[in-house]
């Protein structure tokens, strides 16, 4: 499960201290498009804009080896990836961190990837979410910033699932696996 807050959550390559850091790069929220990519971070855009999700990564050999998904599971994009440390993946909240339990994808950094994004209840998780809000803090006032949900109500809303995703990662090209910084002063002698 993954906290989605503010609508996105990531699927972000764990930085390695041997490597030079990427400057951060905002996505590009205004193309409205669910699968943005900045190197290092895969953004998935949600529906709502607070909730938890079962999400799952999985590693397919070739892409005809993704699963077969029934009726409710829509494709929402696909996205090229390139590693840009030692391939490690993790699911992560953008203002919660980790996933707990702690979900990781080792990939093969020498390879470009397809990432695949599929969802389910994505074609009406907006309007579950607005009438389980209506439902559960029906007054103006019983639900405002800054007034917490009791842990029972906090229990309840982690089993509302409005969406679920599948991240499906099938190798699509080679390149050259990226190296740690040549840092003199670190160096053993």
């Amino acid at each position: 499960m993954i906290s989605v807050d503010y609508s996105q959550f990531y699927v972000m390559e764990m930085y390695e201290s041997e490597f030079d850091e990427l400057p951060h790069m905002s996505p590009d929220f205004a193309s409205h498009k669910p699968v943005l990519l900045t190197p290092g971070t895969i953004t998935i855009c949600s529906e709502v804009h607070w909730h938890y999700a079962p999400v799952t990564l999985l590693q397919v050999p070739t892409v005809d080896d993704i699963p077969t998904l029934g009726e409710e599971w829509a494709h929402l994009d696909s996205v090229e990836y390139r590693p840009v440390y030692r391939g490690t993946m993790q699911l992560y909240g953008c203002t919660t961190g980790p996933a707990e339990p702690d979900v990781r994808l080792q990939l093969d950094p020498g390879r470009t990837h397809a990432v695949h994004v599929y969802v389910k209840g994505r074609q009406d998780a907006r309007v579950r979410w607005e009438e389980y809000l209506d439902n559960e803090f029906p007054g103006e006032d019983a639900y405002t910033e800054g007034n917490d949900p009791s842990e029972d109500e906090e229990d309840e809303f982690r089993k509302t699932v409005f969406e679920e995703y599948l991240i499906v990662f099938s190798p699509l090209g080679s390149q050259a696996a990226p190296q740690p910084a040549d840092r003199p002063w670190r160096r053993r002698f």
